[in-house]
């Protein structure tokens, strides 16, 4: 055979020989992979967004304080429902919905209404319960999870676990400390008793560094149950911090 004919085949094989595809490498494979994974999780989170705009909504015109109607809130309870059995944890959502739960819970009439008052009750519980297991670090749903149920039977024991809770995850925070101090002075003497420690450390810590033009109105009326920790926290105090306090409300020194 020719030699120029022996040329001629190997360069026809070489040329219908299949070319090799280059795999593309690791780095290139992990970042489709994750733009793939923020992709589905902005789309759901999107979705979950849409699903739930109208307690968004409503929940925000309830803390700027605006009216809402009852045929408004009754319509969310659905909302707040699917919240909850469909376990969505997604901190604004749940936020939101904690606003409504309560507010249905605060505008019932458990004189006039008791039915609809004890279909709120079990809601906000069944919520806050969902709400604290979702974000079991923040202090406010445990102190709102301990409100509900001093709504519906002040069980001294169950109430303050809630509230040493809530304390123990926001010891020092003032907005935390006042909005308990709130708490500790609508609570009965048996319920203080059993949190004594968490009621001591929030009450000293307010008296002796809260900001007294927010303690001051806090504390202007202070009730039995609460008034010999508020006593015991003054005698501690320096002259001038209790002329600041009293300035603002709070006469450590005229207290009975």
């Amino acid at each position: 055979m020719p030699q120029r004919t022996k040329t001629s085949r190997t360069t026809q094989q070489r040329e219908t020989a299949p070319t090799a595809l280059s795999l593309p490498s690791p780095l290139s494979v992990l970042f489709v992979l994750t733009a793939i994974a923020f992709l589905a999780f902005a789309i759901a989170d999107i979705k979950q967004s849409a699903r739930f705009a109208d307690i968004f909504l409503v929940a925000e015109r309830l803390e700027q304080s605006e009216q809402v109607s009852p045929d408004t809130l009754a319509r969310t309870a659905a909302i707040t429902d699917t919240i909850v059995s469909g376990d969505y944890c997604r901190s604004d959502i749940v936020m939101a919905g904690t606003t409504l739960v309560l507010n249905r819970l605060d505008t019932a009439n458990e004189i006039t209404g008791y039915e609809a008052w004890a279909r709120a009750a079990d809601d906000a519980e069944r919520y806050m319960r969902h709400a604290v297991s979702c974000m079991p670090s923040e202090s406010n749903l445990w102190l709102r999870l301990a409100v509900v149920r001093a709504v519906i039977a002040q069980e001294p024991k169950s109430i303050a676990r809630l509230m040493t809770t809530s304390t123990r995850l926001a010891p020092v925070d003032e907005v935390a400390l006042l909005a308990r101090l709130y708490f500790w002075n609508r609570l009965n003497i048996t319920t203080l008793n059993n949190a004594r420690t968490s009621v001591d450390s929030d009450v000293n810590l307010l008296l002796k560094l809260g900001d007294p033009r927010k303690v001051g109105p806090a504390l202007t009326r202070i009730s039995a149950a609460l008034l010999p920790y508020v006593k015991t926290a003054g005698s501690k105090l320096s002259s001038e911090r209790k002329s600041s306090l009293a300035w603002f409300g709070v006469n450590i020194g005229k207290l009975p």
